[in-house]
């Protein structure tokens, strides 16, 4: 039997492949990583305000989206917000979502590697991370500086993206770090799937309507050591989001191997 180890790094392994094959990306050492000032936040705006008004229709139309927590958008500020990735189009949802608000999105540094496309992401606020070292040490010393000064940043925890993965799989320790070294709040927050009903019967066939959760934010509790902290709170979010994905979604398998009676349509990563 696969032991937790193996399993946690198969679950965090890139494996779903868009079928494209980027550019090799090289960044330069005075590379901008966290994009600012007017400049950028007048551009930043209006490419949000174009995502969102281009979002509408498959949201509506299409994806059957819907979206719980409302109420904790305002909460969404000087934090460090994280999502399962589930979805290719997760970031469009979210961003949408939480328009007019700006935030910064970690992505793989390859993913400035698809053109006129990465233009479009990095405009929208996304940040690569880094693989070369020097570059990573970096973003790894910007990145609690940025929150402070009243920003967000949303961290896709789990790492990969898992088309319509049924279940939290581990979260990465990296994004508690940055929350402890900054304001020590963290938004997490869920895409659960659920069943298509009436009209989405019909554009949906069996595939699952996509909603967009936001949970409450987590404030980090200082235990005077930095990886004890880091550990305590990555296991409470993590509990925090499976609760939350399994209680409210459709389609899951839990932590105890148990999976609802109706199997996950059209997941290749499922068996």
């Amino acid at each position: 039997m696969e032991n937790e180890n193996n399993k946690t790094t198969n679950e965090n392994a890139h494996v779903y492949d868009v079928g494209l094959k980027p550019k090799e990306v090289k960044l330069k050492p005075d590379y901008a990583l966290y994009q600012k000032g007017a400049w950028y936040d007048f551009w930043n705006k209006i490419t949000l305000f174009i995502s969102t008004v281009a979002a509408l229709f498959p949201k509506i139309f299409v994806w059957g989206t819907r979206v719980t927590g409302k109420e904790n958008k305002k909460k969404i500020h000087s934090c460090v917000l994280i999502s399962n990735h589930v979805y290719p189009e997760d970031y469009l949802i979210i961003l949408s979502e939480l328009f007019p608000k700006s935030l910064y999105v970690t992505i793989l540094q390859s993913n400035l590697g698809f053109g006129i496309f990465s233009w479009y992401l990095r405009l929208c606020g996304a940040v690569p991370i880094p693989t070369e070292m020097h570059m990573f040490m970096r973003f790894r010393k910007e990145t609690p500086e940025v929150i402070k000064s009243g920003r967000c940043v949303l961290f896709y925890s789990e790492a990969a993206l898992i088309p319509y993965c049924d279940h939290i799989r581990p979260l990465l320790p990296g994004a508690f770090r940055f929350a402890l070294e900054s304001t020590g709040v963290i938004v997490p927050s869920v895409i659960t799937f659920h069943k298509p009903k009436g009209f989405y019967k019909l554009v949906r066939g069996k595939k699952p309507c996509i909603h967009y959760n936001i949970l409450n934010p987590y404030h980090i509790e200082d235990l005077g050591d930095a990886k004890l902290s880091v550990e305590k709170a990555r296991t409470d979010v993590q509990k925090m989001m499976s609760d939350f994905f399994v209680k409210n979604s459709d389609y899951y398998y839990d932590e105890n191997g148990n999976r609802n009676d109706t199997p996950m349509p059209y997941n290749r990563f499922i068996k």
